[in-house]
């Protein structure tokens, strides 16, 4: 089966490489580089700038997709930022922050049980989040705590469905050299990113 790699990559901006020179140099374009075997290896990459994680539930009801998701051996899956982004855009109190992260964690849930019930042999990638702040923004160490605790709800949740959870906090805390813009890797985040989910896969293969 490794020989014939059928990786596909789905989520937001970060999995659509934004913030990259190139596409090449995208996360998910450096990862299939390292796990395919052969030229008969495949990689389809699904990402959107601004995806939610209720968007990308809805995108996976897609007939088309879910018979790709079929024939994947690889999938890696980014998602949720957004939800906490535009929680932060709203202006959201407390409550609203503890709403959407329980909306996402039903997302997740659905996201996974969705493509596991599509597959059950393929390799699955779930990455958590980041803080791309700095120790001088005001709502930084806060921040730090909601995404930590989000990160325990993938882990969790990846747990659950027996899928490899990713977690990118400490790899990005307070590292702004990494970031193209507030938010996004550039060539040298994204090989960061690149190098924790082939940590994963290798973990995966000798097991």
């Amino acid at each position: 089966m490794e020989n014939r790699v059928f990786y596909i990559a789905l989520g937001d901006s970060l999995t659509a490489g934004v913030g990259a020179s190139a596409h090449e140099r995208s996360f998910a374009a450096s990862f299939f580089q390292s796990i395919k075997q052969t030229k008969e290896c495949r990689y389809m990459n699904f990402g959107k700038s601004g995806r939610s994680s209720g968007e990308l539930l809805q995108f996976l009801t897609d007939s088309q997709i879910r018979d790709l998701l079929k024939r994947a051996t690889h999938i890696t899956i980014t998602t949720g930022g957004i939800d906490l982004i535009r929680a932060y855009e709203n202006n959201v109190h407390l409550l609203g922050y503890i709403s959407t992260i329980q909306t996402l964690k039903q997302n997740l849930q659905h996201i996974l049980h969705t493509i596991t019930e599509t597959n059950r042999n393929t390799h699955i990638f779930l990455m958590g989040l980041y803080n791309p702040g700095t120790p001088d923004h005001k709502l930084y160490q806060l921040a730090n705590q909601f995404i930590q605790r989000i990160n325990q709800v993938y882990e969790e949740t990846a747990k659950d469905f027996n899928v490899h959870a990713i977690n990118p906090i400490d790899s990005f805390l307070n590292k702004p050299y990494l970031l193209a813009d507030e938010v996004h890797p550039n060539d040298l985040g994204y090989k960061v990113i690149a190098d924790l989910f082939l940590s994963k896969q290798k973990l995966s293969v000798s097991t």
